[in-house]
């Protein structure tokens, strides 16, 4: 009976995990088509402060902790190479990361970086993170994936 019941509280934290997830990417999305937090509140039926909570980065992986527990490093890192707006992509954004995951970084550029500028900011932040990062100034997004980034960013 006791391994039954594990077995149901597993998957029910599986179920509130993955709706969670799909609010989430919902809120995300509304948000990243235009809709202000009050609109994207009053459809879902939720408080304006719950949206903003839903449209902030979590970081409830090891990864995400890390991530989130140096922002303001890796924040200055980039203000000091000339950049603002540092959103979180990819799998670490979406909860999905792993082991060997990477963090996908977006971010505004006030002036342009050169390629061995970008390189040296994403070495400095690769190592205050302790794992690979891919910094993607925002002017540079494929067509083809700029609007899946757009709307799985998040602010760091």
């Amino acid at each position: 009976m006791s391994s039954t019941l594990a077995e149901a509280a597993r998957r029910a934290d599986q179920l509130i995990a993955q709706g969670r997830g799909e609010l989430v990417r919902a809120v995300r999305q509304a948000s990243a088509a235009g809709m202000t937090q009050t609109q994207i509140a009053a459809e879902i039926g939720r408080s304006q402060p719950e949206v903003s909570r839903l449209l902030r980065f979590h970081g409830t992986s090891p990864l995400g902790r890390r991530l989130r527990q140096h922002a303001g490093e890796v924040k200055g890192l980039v203000a000091a190479a000339g950049g603002r707006d540092v959103r979180v992509f990819g799998s670490v954004a979406t909860g999905q990361d792993h082991e060997g995951s990477d963090v996908d970084l977006l971010f505004t550029m006030a002036r342009p970086l050169s390629l061995m500028q970008l390189g040296a900011l994403e070495r400095d932040v690769s190592r205050v993170v302790g794992c690979p990062v891919d910094l993607v100034p925002d002017t540079v997004l494929r067509p083809d994936l700029r609007d899946r980034i757009l709307a799985e960013a998040v602010a760091l």
